[in-house]
């Protein structure tokens, strides 16, 4: 994907009986940094969360949805999107926002990656 490519449209998730689309644009992705301390942190920290759902990972968990949702909905809020969040939906909400991550983060072209293996030598 191009880094101006911004043909992905998120990540679609049934919340409260309306489609919404997971994505991670830049007003998300403050929110992630500021709560982490960077993006990557908090997707990492995503990736090892408790998945007994303690409180701090719900708090996390509704956290990096709201970051995920608010391109749709400027006015949503923290609690709109927590009062999303069931039990039952929580399993599959944590793998939509780490497919959301990935799909809104620019991956390097097949043939650039090709590129940068060329040429190097092994010791």
């Amino acid at each position: 994907m191009d880094v101006d490519d911004m043909s992905y449209e998120g990540e679609p998730i049934n919340l409260d009986g309306k489609i919404r689309h997971i994505k991670y644009a830049i007003p998300g992705l403050k929110i992630i940094a500021k709560k982490f301390g960077s993006v990557v942190k908090g997707f990492k920290d995503m990736k090892t969360m408790n998945q007994d759902f303690d409180e701090e990972t719900m708090d996390n968990l509704t956290l990096l949805l709201y970051a995920g949702l608010i391109h749709e909905d400027a006015k949503m809020t923290i609690d709109t999107v927590e009062n999303m969040l069931t039990i039952t939906n929580m399993p599959d909400v944590f793998q939509k926002i780490i497919t959301a991550f990935n799909g809104s983060t620019p991956q390097p072209e097949e043939n650039e990656v090709s590129e940068n293996t060329e040429g190097e030598t092994r010791d």
